[in-house]
């Protein structure tokens, strides 16, 4: 049995963490982040672990990067970390996202995960106020990209709406083309 009322202090043994023992960083607020390269302590008793993580911002700031372009649907742990490293209240959250704060909470509890299109606007939204540069540009040049596929220089185009059978079809035209 083990003794409950240890000194960690006492029984602590300093490891190196490693591809094949990483540390197992649960303090990121994300279940699966693993670190390798730094020391850390562990309590041969309660195997409870510890560690002084260096430049901890960056290291967040790359975790949340990794996030964001991570293929698949994000998961409530994956939002509920990119809300808090926003410092957004779920409630502004659910808000700018357009939807309900308990919505965001489904979100997070992994209730009900996002539709593809919230999970998008989600990672947009976290790139755009996240202040990181690698992912601002990248949103940038996604955003440049699509503007180049809009045709032609002229900004100023008209639309034409045009009634067939009680129902309304719309489309650009160009400003020479109204007459």
């Amino acid at each position: 049995m083990v003794d409950k009322k240890h000194n960690c202090h006492e029984h602590f043994k300093t490891r190196r963490a490693t591809i094949k023992r990483p540390y197992h960083f649960v303090e990121s607020g994300l279940p699966n982040v693993y670190l390798v390269g730094i020391d850390y302590r562990a309590c041969e008793t309660c195997q409870s672990q510890s560690a002084e993580i260096p430049a901890l911002e960056d290291l967040m700031t790359k975790i949340a990067r990794a996030v964001v372009q991570k293929e698949g649907p994000l998961t409530g742990a994956e939002i509920r970390f990119l809300r808090k490293r926003l410092r957004k209240k779920a409630s502004d959250f659910a808000r700018t996202i357009g939807v309900s704060p308990e919505q965001v909470s489904r979100w997070e509890n992994d209730g009900n995960p996002p539709a593809e299109s919230a999970d998008k606007l989600i990672r947009v939204y976290y790139s755009l106020l996240s202040e990181d540069p690698a992912l601002q540009e990248k949103v940038n040049a996604h955003i440049n990209e699509w503007l180049s596929t809009l045709p032609g220089e002229d900004h100023t185009a008209s639309f034409r709406a045009e009634l067939h059978e009680n129902k309304w079809d719309a489309e650009p035209i160009a400003a020479t083309a109204i007459a």
